[in-house]
């Protein structure tokens, strides 16, 4: 018999609890008894029946103060003229307290602080349709909304009223100041642009003092979404093209959609605004008031704790706060990104150091190159998802971004973000990190514990403020942790930087598929080699299957920026003496040297023939005996690259990545070299199925979950349903000529031992231990 399901023993006040059902059944009962007029609202309200203050927007008692029914808040003109005055008690962004109610010149429904109503409610739901929640208290009349000829929507907005919008748009503030994600907007000329995808809490337009602001359609919005065709992963992500048939004045634009209520957004979406708890709102103003100086402030948490949301909010507040009106153009912002598997600023895999001089309005994903606002300074390979691959690498790479900032950005706050990997050997690694970092302000985000985590980090500290505060994960199921990498990989490598004049910088997105591209073709044999050699983290490979490991698969480039990058290079016989003392010209131990002093690399092919070893394709190989990893100090990650194909024939390797020429032209000039670097990157499946998504495009039968990955490059299983009369799916013709695919259908059955085997290893947890 197999073991009895564990069951949740009933309290002492389960007897007294009431179901949803029951409650509901209650007071539809005294609503139907009592006329609901202001008189019998109290009285309902005085019945001792208690109510959670999320569940405000569907109980009976909200419904009770409305003075007629609901309506779809996208109106059109004529509507809004005739509306009814109303008011709303709004919350201050910065202490979020009730502020006194403000009168609007059109009818407004009362907001509600749950996050999102999900469909569920209404299945299940018995005395009614539940009513909408409320996302904008601002209301569209004639006099504070107008639509431009450039497709551009001109907004007033009185202070205190929110705006909420799903889509990807720029706003540009006329007159007046409005806060967006923490970050403080005021008049100006420059637009800002957002992305927010239904994925991620939508950001809140919050109107500090009464402003004009203007709403500019996203000139590359309709090429990200239609990187929908290439994967499910970004399907249904933005607001759908609305119809031109009951289009209205106050839908003008497909890239964007102002959501009134959660009637407005898509069927079925489950929409979230950004929120910011007062003990966070607390806690980001005393970071800033409590030094003159800049401060450096260490995130930490456990996974999906709001680590990421609480350092944007932070970094902006840094940003644009009132300590920058001195010289907002000189405001910047230094933001050390230590988690190589969830990470904000840079690929997946990687750590880096970035500086931030614009507010961050956008997913990870719809930035993943970079831009004038956002720049990479300096970043380490990693080549796996957790520290847990390598602690000790993990923390080298860390301490040398962190002598970078001291030595060149030091005069800059600093915002550092930590992986969620808390415990065993991820507490002890943070702690050492706490010691080597020493910053002056240390946060973390839960306060449930584990107890064992919490003391060991105040320990730590030392002298260094340690504060707890709530955590605040994302309530949206949309996207899973594995399907946000492999959207921000995706991103990555189907997008290009771009400037458009006075209109802003963006990032642009090819939506085809990456087979349509001429890839790079890089030598890998003779004098004419483009890189010095590839080597393998956290496993040791043979040379004769190192062809059949990295083809289709991610590899990171690193740039060599001296022949110590290869620990054991002194102790190596078979090197030329000459190379040896050109390479102890006194560099200096410290990462930033001038380029005159710094160890330049002979382009002789000497060195590839010595250090390594070809493999029967003619690849080199770089000898595992001069160091499994390369040193962070005399090395730097340029950014990731995909192998489309090996050509043993002519000698290339097909890459396909969006490093520029420029910045390996840039490498040349400084003597450095090229090696490629494999790891425990997550096998690129949505590339090996963009060809077929792309073929079956506008099919419904292929859905997001129905993707599934199998092995290193392994196979993308693309399961299929049975389709409507007409309609297209991937067939296994079509998928005969690319690698790495099968199709099955849904009611076939997976072979056994198909699944990944994934060793479990020692990482210094309790019982792991073998005696």
């Amino acid at each position: 018999m197999s073991a009895s399901k564990r069951r949740r023993l009933p309290t002492e006040e389960s007897p007294q609890a009431v179901s949803a059902f029951a409650l509901r059944k209650k007071l539809l009962a005294q609503k139907s008894s009592v006329a609901l007029t202001p008189s019998s609202e109290n009285s309902i309200a005085e019945t001792g029946t208690s109510v959670d203050t999320d569940e405000r927007a569907s109980s009976p008692q909200k419904k009770a103060r409305k003075t007629r029914s609901t309506q779809h808040a996208s109106v059109t003109h004529s509507q809004t003229e005739d509306a009814q005055v109303a008011s709303e008690p709004l919350i201050n962004q910065d202490s979020n307290k009730l502020s006194e109610p403000r009168q609007s010149n059109v009818d407004e429904l009362p907001r509600s602080p749950s996050p999102y109503s999900s469909p569920k409610d209404e299945s299940h739901d018995v005395g009614g349709p539940v009513q909408p929640v409320v996302f904008s208290s601002f209301g569209p009349s004639k006099n504070n909304f107008r639509t431009k000829r450039n497709g551009a929507c001109q907004l007033k907005l009185d202070e205190g009223e929110r705006l909420v919008i799903l889509g990807s748009y720029g706003v540009r503030v006329d007159s007046g100041e409005i806060t967006v994600n923490g970050a403080t907007l005021k008049a100006s000329k420059r637009t800002h642009w957002v992305h927010a995808p239904q994925s991620h809490a939508l950001p809140v337009i919050r109107c500090t003092e009464d402003a004009t602001l203007e709403l500019h359609p996203h000139p590359e919005a309709v090429n990200l979404k239609a990187l929908g065709m290439l994967s499910p992963l970004f399907r249904k992500l933005m607001c759908e093209n609305p119809n031109p048939s009951n289009q209205t004045e106050s839908e003008p634009s497909e890239t964007f959609q102002i959501l009134y209520t959660s009637e407005d957004g898509p069927k079925r979406a489950i929409l979230q605004d950004l929120k910011s708890p007062p003990e966070w709102n607390r806690e980001i103003a005393a970071l800033i008031a409590s030094s003159n100086q800049a401060p450096s402030i260490m995130v930490t948490g456990p996974k999906s704790s709001g680590k990421s949301t609480f350092g944007k909010i932070l970094t902006n507040r840094l940003l644009t706060g009132t300590h920058q009106l001195k010289r907002p153009e000189k405001a910047s912002v230094v933001v050390l990104d230590l988690d190589p598997g969830q990470p904000e600023y840079c690929g997946v895999g990687q750590i880096a150091l970035v500086l931030i001089t614009q507010p961050v309005l956008s997913p990870s994903f719809c930035r993943p190159l970079d831009t004038p606002g956002i720049r990479k300074v300096r970043s380490h390979a990693l080549a796996s998802l957790s520290p847990a691959s390598d602690p000790e690498l993990y923390a080298e790479m860390a301490l040398d971004l962190i002598t970078h900032y001291r030595n060149t950005l030091a005069m800059y706050p600093l915002v550092i973000n930590t992986p969620g990997w808390i415990q065993g050997t991820g507490l002890d690694l943070l702690v050492s990190l706490l010691g080597e970092l020493r910053p002056s302000d240390v946060v973390y985000l839960s306060q449930s514990g584990p107890a064992e985590t919490v003391d060991a980090l105040m320990e730590a500290c030392n002298t260094t403020r340690f504060s707890t505060l709530p955590s605040q994960p994302n309530q949206n199921s949309l996207r899973t942790a594995i399907h946000l990498r492999s959207m921000q990989t995706m991103s990555y490598f189907h997008s290009e930087t771009t400037t458009l004049g006075n209109s802003g910088d963006h990032l642009r997105w090819f939506p085809r598929p990456l087979t349509t591209l001429a890839p790079w073709q890089v030598h890998f044999r003779g004098a004419e080699s483009g890189i010095l050699g590839i080597l393998c983290y956290d496993f040791q490979i043979q040379p004769e299957l190192l062809a059949d490991a990295i083809n289709g698969s991610i590899l990171a480039v690193v740039e060599i920026e001296s022949t110590k990058a290869f620990r054991n290079i002194e102790n190596y016989e078979s090197l030329p003496s000459s190379l040896l003392d050109e390479d102890s010209s006194g560099f200096s131990m410290d990462i930033d040297v001038s380029q005159d002093d710094q160890t330049r690399l002979p382009h002789s092919p000497s060195l590839q023939q010595r250090i390594t070893t070809a493999t029967p394709e003619g690849i080199p190989f770089i000898d595992p005996s001069l160091g499994v990893t390369l040193d962070p100090r005399y090395s730097r990650s340029l950014g990731l690259a995909l192998v489309r194909g090996i050509d043993v024939q002519n000698g290339d390797l097909h890459l396909l990545c969006p490093i520029t020429m420029d910045i390996i032209e840039d490498v040349r000039k400084r003597g450095g070299q090229i090696v490629l670097v494999s790891g425990k990157f997550d096998p690129p499946s949505w590339a090996y199925t963009e060809d077929l998504y792309c073929q079956s495009e506008g099919d419904e039968a292929v859905t997001m979950e129905e993707v599934e990955m199998h092995g290193q490059p392994g196979i993308a299983e693309v399961v299929t349903t049975d389709t409507k009369p007409g309609g297209r799916t991937p067939s296994e013709s079509s998928a005969g000529s690319v690698p790495w695919i099968e199709i099955i259908t849904r009611n076939q059955k997976r072979g056994a031992g198909s699944k990944v085997w994934r060793v479990r290893r020692d990482l210094g947890r309790i019982g792991n231990s073998s005696g």
